[in-house]
């Protein structure tokens, strides 16, 4: 699973003046992306901080508004591993309106793995880095370019 699809429907508390999606909602949008990705892959946030004692703050984020996308309709998340290393991950997202096929927005969102009580850098749960392993096998470096 290198790549996983998530709708969300557009809410009328989600857009702007103009009726269309918020510039800061696309953010939300790639988390529920990436985190719907781990849970499809066995993985959930909440059991890392939990069982691991660990966190995936941002670290870096990138947003190319393309088209607008409106109340009322299915937005579709295209998110995907971007690449890894032993202490960060980074995912890419494409958001499209589902009606119209159009691709409203492309970004990516970096992460770095820091332990609850310190905040310091720590190495992945090794369960991440067997998954990441898997699907991306050549760990690459992650500075996110947009297309």
């Amino acid at each position: 699973m290198a790549s996983h699809l998530t709708e969300y429907r557009i809410l009328y508390r989600d857009t702007d003046s103009m009726g269309v999606l918020y510039y800061g909602r696309y953010l939300e949008l790639f988390e529920l992306g990436r985190t719907e990705w781990l849970r499809d892959a066995g993985l959930r946030y909440r059991d890392m901080e939990q069982n691991e004692g660990r966190m995936l703050p941002v670290t870096q984020a990138e947003c190319r508004y393309l088209a607008p996308i409106r109340f009322d309709v299915l937005a579709q998340i295209h998110t995907a591993v971007h690449g890894w290393t032993s202490s960060t991950l980074s995912f890419s997202h494409e958001i499209y309106d589902s009606e119209s096929g159009v691709l409203c927005a492309t970004g990516g969102v970096e992460l770095g793995c820091v332990g609850m009580e310190d905040w310091k850098p720590t190495r992945l749960p090794e369960v991440y880095r067997q998954l990441m392993a898997r699907l991306v096998p050549e760990r690459r470096h992650l500075r996110l370019r947009l297309r």
